[in-house]
């Protein structure tokens, strides 16, 4: 996969999740989630107002701001930004479940979608790392 490709694939995996975090955290604030408050028994929270803001503004923040550092920002900085995003992403997962347990495959995919942002940051920058690495190279120069 070249360069271009993983970074175009990375910048919609982060704003799916930059779009489903706000999105939940919406519905979790306006209460269009219809979770019972049941679930944060055992929880430091009281209602989801802590939660949904964590979700939309961390977590949701962190991936429009990886997608768009991708997409416009300097390129030095997209593979490290996408990677911090796709780790928030699995430790707001981690905590999610260790809090209220596995309840929802949604839970587990969207680990797997943190996993798959932090894959595609560590790809990316093979990515620009082996082709700058062969770019200013003649063929038979790097094979010597």
């Amino acid at each position: 996969m070249d360069e271009k490709s993983v970074r175009i694939t990375l910048i919609v995996v982060n704003l799916f999740a930059a779009v489903s975090a706000i999105v939940g955290a919406i519905g979790l604030l306006a209460g269009f989630m219809n979770i019972p408050l049941t679930e944060l028994t055992g929880t430091p929270f009281a209602d989801f107002t802590v939660p949904a803001l964590l979700l939309g503004i961390v977590v949701g923040g962190s991936a429009l701001v990886a997608a768009v550092v991708a997409l416009v920002g300097p390129r030095r900085f997209e593979a490290l930004a996408s990677a911090a995003a796709g780790c928030i992403m699995v430790g707001w997962m981690a905590v999610e479940i260790a809090m209220v347990g596995l309840d929802v495959w949604v839970q587990a995919a969207y680990f797997v979608v943190g996993l798959v942002m932090i894959g595609l940051a560590g790809l990316l920058q093979w990515a620009k790392t082996h082709q700058s690495g062969v770019s200013g190279q003649s063929h038979a120069h790097h094979l010597a």
